[in-house]
């Protein structure tokens, strides 16, 4: 996960970012995106749903899907989803994909005790 000042620019798959936290009602635990930690079912969290353009090969995949064929969803734990949240109250844009942790995150917010 890095950070970067625009959103701009083209990728192989986009997100969108939550705007809160969730309760993780899936029928089974996740992995965090970000530090690896398991989420239980019914832990505090933030989902990310992917997405990317369909491929220009493959006409059906438009036919069935426009713009966004769907991805799997990606989760964040409390943790790093309150590092995230801070970081884009701030104004910049988090690449999720970029595998930058949130531990190196989390000193531009100005809370590196977090991880000690």
């Amino acid at each position: 996960m890095s950070v970067a000042c625009s959103c701009d620019g083209d990728g192989d798959w986009y997100y969108y970012g939550p705007s809160d936290f969730q309760v993780l009602d899936t029928k089974y635990s996740r992995k965090c995106m970000s530090c690896g930690e398991r989420i239980a079912v019914g832990a505090e969290c933030a989902s990310f749903p992917r997405y990317r353009p369909p491929n220009d090969d493959h006409e059906m995949e438009d036919r069935i899907y426009g713009d966004e064929v769907p991805m799997a969803t990606w989760y964040a734990c409390e943790t790093c989803a309150g590092v995230y949240f801070s970081i884009t109250e701030l104004g910049y844009c988090v690449m999720i994909g970029d595998g930058m942790t949130m531990k190196q995150n989390a000193h531009m917010v100005g809370n590196p005790e977090m991880w000690e």
